[in-house]
């Protein structure tokens, strides 16, 4: 069909004005951002570690952004049903995800899951770092490490420890020490740290593998014994508790909670989020968490950090094949 010069001249101009009006749209758009509350999605239940900073960092970053960050729990699946959440929601800016790096490189090697972290996935940054340590009761038998050790391996498949998720950090650490150590305990998987921690105090298992959040109140009020922490460092609130590397391991994994987006997140908000969020991690409540329960304050880029967990994918999925632990 052979349109006249000037029907073409007036579709290129309409079409010109359309483009226009549209960036025109998304730039006033992403400009008033945000003109109403934020909502940030994380996958385990109030009272965790994780849960608290969230909350207090949220609370921070509305100062800047002007509207309330809202934070919700949808805890399961060692965190999956909270990323699944996130990465199918529309990526205005309005939902993101406050998450720890086994849902990266851990999970998805673990079972099949409904997103995929390679493309799904806008990272914004990391806020904090942390990692774990075993606990039992204060009146039970074990002082050390090496106790629980020497039990469980004349004791086959009896001690029983409890821990945030299947698939979580402390789940994989405990199950290759027990590989390395040549030995048998049974894992018990709780929603998050708090509940693992009342199943040790309740006596229904009997240790407990948390963060330092967790595990420090009950260790300073006299009802639990730090035996061991799995990491290089030690804790500062509880410096006479050894480190694994100091028990002759040089396999422990650091966790990172960090924020993130779905796919399609245009970059100025992705920008605009990192900054108010690292402005955020200056806020004097979060600061204190920090210190009184020994967990490492790290900022990581969206950019740096996914450099980081990708590098961890193909590692890890030789450590969930060795185990065997896939579903």
């Amino acid at each position: 069909m052979n349109l006249p010069r000037v029907g073409i001249r007036k579709l290129l101009i309409d079409c010109i004005c359309c483009a226009a009006a549209l960036w025109a749209t998304q730039c006033f758009s992403q400009q008033a951002y945000p003109n109403k509350p934020i909502t940030v999605v994380l996958g385990t239940a109030p009272g965790s570690m994780m849960d608290n900073l969230t909350r207090i960092i949220s609370k921070a970053a509305e100062k800047e952004l002007g509207q309330p960050v809202i934070v919700e729990n949808r805890a399961g699946a060692g965190g999956v049903i909270a990323k699944t959440y996130v990465v199918n929601s529309k990526p205005d800016g309005y939902i993101l995800g406050a998450t720890v790096t086994n849902t990266y490189i851990i999970q998805p090697q673990l079972r099949k899951v409904a997103y995929d972290p390679f493309t799904d996935v806008v990272d914004i940054m990391t806020f904090a770092e942390y990692n774990d340590a075993i606990a039992v009761k204060a009146d039970s038998p074990w002082n050390t490490y090496e106790d629980v050790v020497a039990y469980a391996r004349a004791n086959p498949g009896k001690f029983t420890y409890g821990h945030p998720g299947f698939g979580m950090m402390p789940h994989i650490v405990m199950e290759s020490m027990s590989k390395r150590e040549g030995i048998q305990w049974q894992q018990v998987p709780f929603k998050n740290g708090p509940e693992a921690v009342n199943a040790v105090l309740g006596g229904h298992v009997n240790a407990a593998v948390a963060g330092s959040s967790d595990l420090i109140p009950q260790a300073l009020a006299g009802k639990l014994k730090l035996l061991v922490i799995i990491s290089g460092n030690r804790w500062s609130a509880v410096p006479n508790v050894p480190t694994i590397v100091e028990k002759g391991h040089d396999f422990y994994l650091l966790s990172y909670i960090g924020l993130f987006a779905p796919k399609g997140l245009p970059e100025p908000l992705r920008q605009k989020l990192e900054g108010v969020f690292r402005n955020a991690m200056k806020d004097r409540a979060f600061q204190d968490m920090l210190k009184n329960y020994s967990i490492e304050e790290a900022y990581l880029s969206g950019k740096d950090y996914s450099a980081k967990w990708k590098a961890l994918y193909p590692p890890m999925g030789q450590v969930v094949k060795a185990l065997g632990l896939q579903e």
